[in-house]
């Protein structure tokens, strides 16, 4: 139904290989007229897949609603205050459970926090050894309160507007790699979703301009429905990224993948 995130008006087709299903809808418009065309084909295509829809349950013409823990108004979704409040008033864990239980509470705010997954790596390698007497632990309490004040200082994520340009910037290191999707408003380019991952095994030995790559997959995957149809603008530190391309799926539906003339090995021939 949502392969781009608007109402599919193309005929019935079987959902199997549908990239998610949703239960949650939320959507808005700059004008009042807008969001009654929008509503009328949600309508229309809810009564065509025979689903049935809470009146009681539902929100008409609002200006701010909580949805899926988000507060979600025109100026964009800023992070939950009260959870963050909960985030930035913990101690430092004594033990690796401990580290894991805070990361968790992050995964929340992972979409709020460039380099996540730059900040947080020192953490997610923790053992159980390294909380014995004698253990380092003076990078994992620099990351524990960085990732903090990154949480204090969490900014409003706009909402992606199709009609706009993309911009994505990409940033990797020996560790972790990241990715902004940004778009411009008012003249100054804004955040609409941080992207990222710590690395694992071979791939921290990658040269710097393939975990680039790495990372400008990782946002085309995880945005691929506000994505898909439409150019990008990235910002990378190596120009070896202007040889690359991305092979659509043959499916009609999924993220895309890298053609295997771009994979390891090849990609950087001409360096």
């Amino acid at each position: 139904m949502y392969s781009s995130g608007e109402p599919d008006e193309s005929s019935l087709v079987p959902v199997l290989n549908r990239r998610s299903f949703v239960d949650d809808i939320c959507f808005g418009s700059e004008t009042f007229e807008a969001c009654l065309a929008t509503l009328d084909r949600l309508l229309s295509r809810f009564r065509e897949c025979r689903i049935s829809v809470s009146f009681s349950k539902s929100l008409f013409v609002q200006r701010r609603v909580g949805f899926l823990s988000h507060d979600v108004s025109a100026a964009g979704i800023p992070p939950d205050a009260k959870k963050a409040a909960a985030v930035t008033e913990l101690s430092f864990p004594a033990s690796k459970k401990g580290v894991q239980s805070f990361l968790g509470a992050l995964n929340y705010y992972s979409r709020f926090i460039q380099d996540f997954a730059v900040y947080g790596a020192a953490l997610y390698q923790l053992k159980d050894a390294d909380f014995e007497p004698g253990g380092d632990l003076s990078a994992a309490r620099q990351s524990f309160a960085m990732l903090q004040q990154r949480v204090r200082d969490a900014p409003i994520l706009r909402h992606f507007d199709r009609g706009k340009d993309v911009h994505v910037t990409l940033f990797a290191n020996e560790w972790a790699l990241s990715s902004t999707l940004m778009q411009e408003h008012e003249g100054k380019q804004h955040p609409v979703r941080f992207c990222g991952r710590v690395l694992k095994d071979a791939k921290m030995n990658y040269h710097p301009a393939e975990k680039e790559v790495l990372a400008l997959l990782l946002v085309l995957k995880v945005c691929y429905t506000q994505l898909v149809g439409k150019s990008i603008r990235v910002y990378t530190r190596f120009s070896t990224l202007e040889c690359g391309c991305i092979r659509p799926r043959h499916s009609s539906v999924g993220p895309p993948s890298l053609p295997s003339c771009c994979r390891r090995g090849t990609w950087w021939s001409n360096e």
